[in-house]
C-alpha cells in the first residue's frame, strides 16, 4: 500500500470513529442529558460534521489533508475545555457526552502526530482537560474509576499509534521498493537503447558500410559500378537516419513488404510465401531488426552457399503465428558444419544478436552439403517477448 493509500485508509477509520458516536450523542442530547447550551452543541456538532466530510472526500479521491487528523484533536480538546463553561454548574447527568468524543481526540492525535511519543504527549494534554473538568464539579467520579479510564485512553493511543507508524512505515516500503525498481527500469531501458544503438551501428557497417566497399572494389563492369553506387547509397542513408525520430508500430503489410524488397535485393530468384493479411503490429525496433537479419541471411547464402559463382536457390517464407512473426529462410548450398565454423561477423551481428536485443529468435540449422536453414521470430507489438 502507499502513502496514498494509507492516507484513505486512516481517513476512512477516523470518519467510522465519529459515525459510531453519532448513536450515544443523539441518545443524550434527544433525552434531555447534559446541560450544554443548544449553540454550544450546535457549535460542536458542526464542527464534527465538517470534518467528517472532508474525511468522506479524503477517504474517496485519496487526498493528503493530514490537517484533518489535527482538527480533530483541536476539537475535541476544545470542547472538552468550553464545555464548564458553557454549563456553568454542575447537572443532574454525571457523565457529560462530551467525554464520548475522548477516544476519536486521542485516536486522531495518533494519526496526527509521526512519533509515539507525540501521539502520548497529545494524549495527556486531553486527559489533563478531562481533569479539569472533573475539579469544575461539572463531572465528578472515584478517583479509582478516573484514573482507569485515563489508563484505558493511554492503551488505545498507544495502540492507534504503533499500528499508524506501522502501516506508514510498510507504505514507506513499498514505495522505496518501487522507487527502486522503477529505477531499475528505466536504467534497464537505457542500456538497451544504448546496447541497440551499438547494434544498429554494428549492423550499418556491416551489413550496408562495408558491402558497398565491397562492391566499389570488385566492380568490373557498369553494371557493378551501378549497384556498388545504389549500395552506397543505402549505406548512407542509414548513416543519416534519425534514431531518435518518433515510430510507432508498424502494420503487417509494411513489414512484409520491407522484407520482400530486403529479400529481392539480395537475391532477387528468391522464391517468398508471404502471410494473409492480419490486423496487427510489429514494433519498429523488431522490424528493423528482423528485415536486416533476414537481408544477411539472403546474403550469406548468395556469397557462402553458391558453387561455380551460381548463388543457391533461396526460398523464404513469412508467418503470422500466435503472437509473433517468424521468417524461415532456406537455401540449397553447400552449407557448414556448426560446431567447427567460425562464427561470422553477419551471422553474429546482424542475424542473433539484433534479434536479442529485440526479444526474438535466430537458430541456424546447416550441414555439409544439405544447404542452410535460418529461422528468425519477433513479438508483435504489445505481445510476449
Amino acid at each position: 500500500m502507499t502513502r496514498g493509500g494509507v492516507q484513505r485508509l486512516l481517513a476512512l477509520v477516523l470518519l467510522l470513529a465519529i459515525v459510531s458516536i453519532v448513536p450515544t450523542v443523539a441518545a443524550n442530547l434527544a433525552g434531555g442529558r447534559g446541560e450544554a447550551p443548544g449553540w454550544w452543541s450546535a457549535t460542536v456538532l458542526v464542527a464534527y460534521a465538517a470534518v467528517a466530510v472532508l474525511l468522506l472526500v479524503q477517504a474517496v479521491r485519496g487526498s493528503r489533508w493530514w490537517v484533518l487528523s489535527w482538527a480533530l484533536v483541536v476539537v475535541g480538546d476544545v470542547a472538552l475545555a468550553t464545555y464548564p463553561a458553557a454549563v456553568g454548574h454542575r447537572p443532574d447527568d454525571d457523565v457529560p457526552w462530551v467525554l464520548a468524543l475522548s477516544p476519536i481526540t486521542v485516536g486522531a492525535g495518533a494519526v496526527a502526530t509521526p512519533t509515539l511519543l507525540g501521539a502520548l504527549a497529545l494524549a495527556l494534554v486531553h486527559l489533563g482537560l478531562r481533569l479539569a473538568l472533573q475539579l469544575s464539579g461539572v463531572w465528578t467520579v472515584p478517583a479509582d474509576v478516573a484514573v482507569q479510564e485515563a489508563i484505558g485512553l493511554l492503551v488505545i493511543t498507544t495502540a492507534a499509534s504503533v499500528a499508524v507508524l506501522a502501516v506508514r512505515g510498510a507504505a514507506r516500503q513499498v514505495e522505496t521498493a518501487r522507487g527502486g525498481a522503477e529505477r531499475a527500469t528505466a536504467e534497464a531501458a537505457a542500456a538497451r537503447a544504448v546496447e541497440l544503438e551499438n547494434s544498429r551501428w554494428d549492423g550499418i557497417v556491416h551489413d550496408d558500410v562495408l558491402a558497398s566497399l565491397s562492391l566499389t572494389a570488385h566492380a568490373r563492369d557498369d553494371g557493378d559500378r551501378v549497384r556498388a553506387r545504389a549500395a552506397a547509397v543505402r549505406a548512407l542513408a542509414s548513416v543519416e537516419r534519425d534514431p531518435g525520430a518518433e515510430r510507432g508500430p508498424l502494420p503487417l503489410a509494411d513489414v512484409v513488404s520491407r522484407l520482400t524488397d530486403a529479400v529481392l535485393e539480395q537475391h532477387p530468384a528468391a522464391v517468398l510465401t508471404l502471410p494473409a493479411p492480419q490486423q496487427v503490429r510489429v514494433d519498429p525496433d523488431a522490424a528493423d531488426a528482423l528485415v536486416a537479419a533476414t537481408a544477411e541471411a539472403c546474403r550469406n547464402a548468395v556469397r557462402h552457399g553458391g558453387t561455380g559463382g551460381v548463388p543457391p536457390a533461396v526460398r523464404v517464407r513469412v508467418r503470422a503465428t500466435g503472437d509473433r512473426l517468424l521468417v524461415e529462410v532456406r537455401d540449397d548450398g553447400r552449407g557448414f558444419d556448426p560446431a567447427s565454423a567460425t562464427p561470422r561477423l553477419g551471422l553474429v551481428v546482424s542475424v542473433r544478436r539484433r534479434a536479442d536485443l529485440v526479444g526474438g529468435r535466430a537458430l541456424v540449422r546447416s550441414a555439409p552439403g544439405v544447404g542452410t536453414v535460418v529461422l528468425l521470430s519477433v513479438p508483435f507489438a504489445g505481445g510476449a517477448a
